[in-house]
């Protein structure tokens, strides 16, 4: 069921309802008011009655009953749209005996065992009565009245009140029909646009003509439409950037391939089969980094579980990453160093996801490893408010530190190859810790002759206080 319908059926059930329980208040309050005046009306008429008997000499009055009226017998003149057979009075002697003062009132009963209202079939119709008695002289008066001719005023007010009611609904339909469609109608210019919408248009929305209702949600569908073109983006120069940088090494791959198969020589084949054994490894390491970073890329905010949501234990971090770069130095010879805060402070304390801070702190050391020369030191320094990656390479010009970690970005002149990845995703991870990597030349800051220096930093509005710890090895 659409909204629309929903809303039409929900207004038009809320205003029967209301009719309805307005039309029962409206009876009960006008059966009340009416049975209030018609019971006055009789109790003030038998009061007349009592008062004006006295005067009169009962005596002189026939007692036989007097024959019936005929018509035309007396002149009543114009009764308009008086209805004399509906309200009837009668009074009787102390005797018991009638006085004929109303024809209609002779059918009323004497019941002289009754006081006050009480109320009678007469005739099959149902009546209305009082009596009212005189405690000196004796005799007794009754004013009766039909009680359809209430129930007739009662519903000839009813009428009147639910007659335009029942008349205006067509309208009031037709009326909220056509204010439920206008109301809706930014809505449906809304699902327009979005369904006419290229799926790469980043325009936002606009929100000028949108109720205040629905600001909220257009303003999350812009966040949305935001997001779902930056990570479009992200996957168009993710596919071009790896479709570049796979096409160099799988030549070469090829080429290598084509020497090992058809090369008479063994050494030449033996050599061109190292060749292509590093190329694969190569290629392995560049696949899985970039497989990496896409699932850093579309990770918005860090997720951890309850349980695992722990200040970050550095020592068995830090053991992870050396282990997983293990074979690395081992092939550059390479020492690295470990160190570690005095007591009693700790480490730099940081929340979140072991795995993804091995990561970090893995792919630093690997291009710390990389860059350095045979038989120098790397060097891990953990410290209260940084964590910091040193080696003695040649470090990079001043030109090129701000584009270190720009994906598949190479400086001219290197022999390492690279692809910026690794440094990329250690920045995404940081980010995702709210950490930030930033790089120095040793030289610069006056803390060795060559190499490089890769700081951690901890943002001090988003990590917890650190906390004392024994230290590590």
């Amino acid at each position: 069921m659409t909204l629309q319908r929903r809303l039409i059926l929900s207004v038009m059930l809320a205003a029967t309802l209301a009719w309805v329980l307005t039309s029962a208040i409206i009876y009960v309050s006008a059966r009340d008011e009416i049975n209030e005046l018609y019971d006055t009306d009789m109790v003030r008429m038998a009061q007349q009655m009592q008062a004006v008997l006295p005067i009169v000499n009962i005596e002189a009055l026939p007692r036989p009953a007097p024959p019936s009226p005929t018509p035309g017998d007396e002149d009543l003149g114009d009764l308009g749209s008086a209805g004399l057979g509906e309200l009837a009075i009668a009074a009787w002697r102390p005797g018991g005996e009638p006085l004929h003062i109303d024809p209609d009132g002779d059918r009323l009963p004497r019941a002289p065992n009754v006081k006050g209202f009480t109320e009678a079939t007469i005739d099959g119709v149902l009546w209305r009565l009082y009596y009212l008695n005189d405690g000196t002289v004796g005799w007794r008066v009754c004013v009766g009245q039909v009680l359809a001719e209430r129930e007739e005023l009662i519903f000839t007010y009813i009428q009147a009140q639910v007659l335009p009611w029942v008349l205006g609904i067509p309208l009031l339909t037709l009326l909220l029909v056509w204010a439920v469609r206008r109301a809706l109608l930014p809505v449906r210019t809304l699902s327009s646009q979005l369904a006419t919408r290229a799926p790469d248009d980043p325009t936002p929305l606009d929100m000028s003509p949108v109720p205040g209702e629905l600001v909220p949600l257009v303003a999350a569908m812009n966040q949305l439409l935001s997001r779902v073109t930056a990570l479009l983006e992200h996957e168009r120069r993710l596919t071009a950037d790896a479709a570049h940088e796979l096409r160099t090494p799988l030549a070469a791959l090829k080429a290598q391939w084509d020497v090992a198969r058809r090369s008479p020589d063994d050494a030449e084949r033996t050599q061109a089969s190292t060749k292509v054994e590093a190329g694969i490894d190569r290629l392995t390491r560049l696949v899985n980094q970039l497989l990496t970073l896409s699932r850093l890329e579309e990770t918005t905010q860090l997720s951890v579980a309850p349980g695992h949501a722990l200040p970050a234990r550095w020592p068995e971090i830090a053991n992870q990453a050396l282990s997983d770069c293990l074979a690395l130095a081992g092939s550059r010879d390479v020492d690295v160093e470990l160190t570690w805060p005095t007591e009693p402070a700790a480490p730099l304390p940081v929340i979140g996801d072991p795995a993804l801070l091995g990561i970090m702190l893995r792919n630093l050391l690997d291009n710390a490893m990389r860059y350095s020369p045979p038989h120098t030191l790397v060097t891990v320094a953990f410290l209260p408010d940084r964590i910091e990656v040193m080696d003695h390479g040649p470090g990079v010009s001043a030109e090129i530190l701000p584009r270190l970690g720009d994906r598949f970005f190479r400086e001219a002149g290197r022999r390492e190859q690279g692809t910026g990845l690794g440094i990329s995703i250690a920045r995404r991870v940081a980010a995702l810790h709210g950490l930030r990597i930033e790089f120095a030349n040793r030289r610069a800051l006056g803390r060795g002759p060559t190499g490089l220096i890769a700081t951690v930093r901890g943002d001090e509005a988003t990590q917890p206080r650190a906390q004392p710890r024994p230290r590590s090895g």
